[in-house]
């Protein structure tokens, strides 16, 4: 199968439609739920190359921004991604971007793809922790103790499983498509 424009696009619409179906599922633990949302856009990122995971994400957010219910808890719209979470969504745009061409770069081996997705787990974050911060106007320790200390061990979980999930995937596709290798 050859790498086409329509092959580029059914990946971009898979990415996003991985993100859209995990993003709603959530366990409401304060301000920051525990969701799928990360292991989705990790896992898009480490299974595609940087374009289409930045299309990927992008189309999810305005999926989310125009009413479809796909980001947390099945929420939607403008006050969702601008509201006191919406560091995380826009954190993901960017940082899932970055994870997909950082591993892109190195070769597809287990300790630096998982160096990668834990680094960028840990930057998603970090930027939504700061947004919390700017957003609610509070101490820099009280936006740790809501969107960082909680789900740092959560998320490191998360980008382990993203990693061994994602290689065998790439893995498996690889021999049937060159989009899968480097």
């Amino acid at each position: 199968m050859q790498n086409t424009k329509l092959y580029s696009l059914t990946l971009i619409a898979i990415g996003a439609a991985i993100i859209a179906v995990l993003s709603p599922l959530a366990i409401p633990i304060g301000i920051v739920p525990i969701t799928l949302q990360t292991l989705a856009v990790g896992l898009v990122a480490t299974v595609l190359k940087a374009r289409e995971t930045f299309f990927a994400i992008l189309i999810y957010l305005i999926l989310g921004f125009i009413g479809i219910p796909v980001f947390t808890g099945g929420t939607s719209g403008i006050a969702v991604l601008f509201g006191a979470t919406g560091g995380f969504l826009v954190a993901f745009l960017f940082i899932g971007t970055l994870i997909s061409w950082a591993l892109h770069k190195i070769e597809y081996r287990l300790f630096p793809a998982l160096t990668v997705n834990i680094i960028g787990h840990i930057l998603m974050l970090l930027v939504g922790t700061l947004w919390i911060k700017l957003f609610m106007n509070i101490e820099f320790a009280n936006a740790l103790r809501a969107g960082f200390t909680p789900f740092l061990v959560v998320e490191i979980i998360k980008a382990v499983l993203v990693t061994i999930f994602g290689l065998a995937v790439i893995r498996a596709l690889s021999p049937v498509n060159k989009y899968f290798t480097n």
